[in-house]
């Protein structure tokens, strides 16, 4: 559905130096920015691989619910979701600037790579055979099979792909090596886990085993980079473009003088020796708790119910994917749970006093078939859940200590703000009122009700804002260089909060009157999600190498935190050093570097009338032996498809 045409909407075209854009009405702020990243990173990334595309177009939808970019190397088209990723795996970075210079990084290296011109996908080999009796009366007979083997022009494995576009050009720090993505790598490396050889040369079939591809491509792009130099990964993807390399090996035979097996065998051996190291104090004072949920590898948003009895979260368990979770229940005394509501992703609130539960979901059953969030409640008693909101967008969210009040995020053209309704899906204000790509994250009510306090993102990382609950005061709680995100409150109006401090995410309390802050956890993966109970006990969802995990722990063991025993942080990892390929001093790296988004250039608007993908040849030679009495030579069948695709598949 996400690929399909919606006639229903008006579309329009800008066009800039290099690019042109489509996009239909609602979606233009995103449109022009996208148009002004798409021509400022052009230049740059093209350089690093001494390679430039034809004209690319831009689509650009806000239509459901879905954060993605996809590039169609062959038709010269990137399509853009406006909808900024949140995405567990993943650090936060400014959507648009990551998402533009790693879908365009694709185009080019890709096409760089190509044993062909991009005209040329790919080769058939072809043979049809027919079953024996042959009549008269009929113009064909019926083939019994039929083979038809693709010889692709291009052969890009899947980390090299990904590892690049990450890297994009690691000037512009659109996207860098996180906490996120180290923390996913030194868990798989710690316990001996890591994707081997193969493994990375295709997606995972997994939320987790696909993530695992490109944040092993990243790390390995990097590692080349730094060690043999940035120009290795431009000549590497022109030696995958030479007709006789039909493999990544033999690529790195011709250009590093060592096959796949040997450059990984000693990038493995440097990352274990390395981490190691670099953990070796946490060890020492490892402060987690007890993990209480491990089935599944994605297990969010633990919470205490009032008593402190019993912790709820969301789980996906034995699925393959993150969106298909439900709700579950676990009693910390009998050890025991059970499924409460299923087809749940979102954070969830209890109704006080009522045995009833808020939630956020996607649902198709809108106007147009719209995918996008709505909120429901499910009354657990009656076994019955009810719609609350209709089309509003609305995630994430929070009901008031009080029971009269939601408070949650919902989007439009790439932005989030805060809204809020009352109980009963009523009365919609919005709390916010960002316009040019502002990121807000997980909402929560103060103890009094008086305040929002939620995350916020712009660039990079997150910071903790707040805002009083009829939309003035709006200001920071928390703001460093370092991410700071998931606040909650516990009952003296402290502020639980997980932070990447370190170099790894834990568990933080801090007084807002006085200032204080104290660690709380000493993880070796990472800690996040917190909630706490009136007894200062805490639930988290811990990062481990086989994803994420709920633990418990106890007030006295948070008081066992030695905030010296931490991890060593490395800011340029895996090497901490640079072996650029010297080119990128032509270019304002600054500017670039240190953006101004809200401001654009003038674009001339005019409706799309049509736009369509150059001739793409699919050569075939088939071998067709209907007629038996024809020569070897005479069932040998050369041919061509031709295809052109419109940029909206119209």
């Amino acid at each position: 559905q996400f690929t399909e045409f919606h006639p229903e909407l008006d579309w329009f075209t800008i066009k800039g130096e290099h690019v042109e854009v489509h996009y239909h009405n609602g979606a233009e702020r995103t449109a022009k920015v996208v148009a002004k990243i798409a021509d400022e990173v052009w230049e740059p990334i093209c350089s690093l691989y001494d390679y430039e595309p034809d004209k690319v177009h831009y689509v650009i939808k806000d239509i459901d619910d879905y954060s993605n970019g996809a590039t169609y190397f062959f038709d010269n088209k990137i399509e853009i979701w406006t909808s900024a990723l949140d995405f567990d795996l993943r650090g936060t970075h400014n959507w648009l600037r990551n998402v533009i210079s790693h879908e365009f990084t694709h185009m080019v290296q890709i096409q760089a790579a190509m044993k062909l011109s991009r005209s040329v996908p790919a080769v058939f080999l072809q043979m049809i055979n027919y079953q024996e009796e042959r009549r008269p009366d009929l113009l064909y007979g019926y083939p019994n099979y039929v083979i038809s083997y693709p010889i692709a022009t291009v052969n890009v494995p899947a980390w090299f792909a990904e590892g690049t576009a990450q890297y994009m050009r690691q000037e512009f720090d659109y996207d860098n090596w996180d906490s996120h993505r180290d923390m996913i790598l030194r868990s798989y490396v710690l316990d001996g886990n890591m994707l081997t050889w193969n493994e990375m040369g295709v997606f995972g079939k997994t939320s987790l085993g696909n993530e695992s591809v490109y944040n092993s491509g990243f790390a390995l792009t990097r590692y080349i980079a730094q060690k043999y130099g940035e120009d290795k990964i431009s000549e590497i993807t022109k030696k995958l473009g030479k007709l006789g390399n039909f493999t990544i090996d033999a690529a790195f035979e011709d250009v590093l003088g060592k096959d796949g097996n040997e450059i990984y065998t000693e990038w493995q051996n440097y990352l274990v020796e390395d981490y190691t190291k670099r953990t070796e104090k946490i060890k020492s004072n490892l402060v987690e708790g007890e993990k209480i949920a491990d089935k599944g590898f994605g297990n969010f948003y633990p919470t205490f119910r009032k008593d402190g009895k019993k912790i709820y979260y969301i789980s996906n368990k034995s699925s393959d994917y993150f969106s298909p979770s439900s709700i579950f229940e676990y009693d910390i005394e009998t050890k025991e749970e059970k499924a409460l509501v299923g087809g749940v992703r979102s954070t969830y609130s209890w109704i006080p006093g009522q045995n009833k539960i808020l939630y956020s979901k996607i649902t198709e059953d809108n106007p147009d078939w719209y995918n996008v969030h709505d909120l429901f409640i499910y009354d657990i008693d009656e076994d019955d859940e009810i719609r609350l909101t209709n089309n509003l967008r609305a995630n994430q969210p929070n009901i008031s200590n009080d029971g009269s009040k939601i408070v949650f995020i919902f989007q439009k053209d790439g932005t989030t703000n805060l809204g809020v309704v009352d109980i009963d899906g009523s009365n919609f204000n919005a709390l916010t009122n960002f316009s040019n790509g502002e990121q807000v994250y997980n909402p929560k009510f103060s103890n009094d009700d008086s305040f929002i306090i939620f995350d916020y993102s712009y660039h990079q990382t997150r910071d903790i804002a707040k805002v009083n609950t009829d939309g003035t005061g709006y200001e920071f709680v928390i703001k460093t260089e370092k991410d700071e995100r998931n606040p909650v409150f516990d009952k003296n109006g402290n502020i639980i909060y997980a932070s990447d401090e370190t170099g790894i995410y834990n568990i933080y309390s801090f007084n807002p009157s006085t200032k204080e802050k104290k660690q709380l956890t000493n993880v070796i993966g990472g800690a996040f999600m917190p909630d706490v109970n009136d007894d200062g006990e805490l639930t988290y969802s811990g990062y481990t190498s086989t994803g994420y995990k709920i633990f418990y722990i106890k007030n006295e063991e948070q008081k066992e935190v030695i905030p010296t025993a931490s991890y060593v942080w490395r800011k340029n990892p895996p090497l901490d050093m640079s072996k650029p390929k010297g080119d990128i001093d032509q270019f304002d790296i600054a500017s670039l570097k240190n953006f101004n988004d809200y401001e654009t250039p003038e674009y001339t608007k005019t409706k799309y009338s049509g736009a369509f993908s150059s001739l793409t040849f699919f050569p075939f030679i088939r071998f067709d032996n209907y007629n038996t009495e024809n020569t070897f030579w005479q069932r040998i069948k050369p041919g061509l498809y031709v295809t052109s695709n419109d940029m909206l598949n119209r």
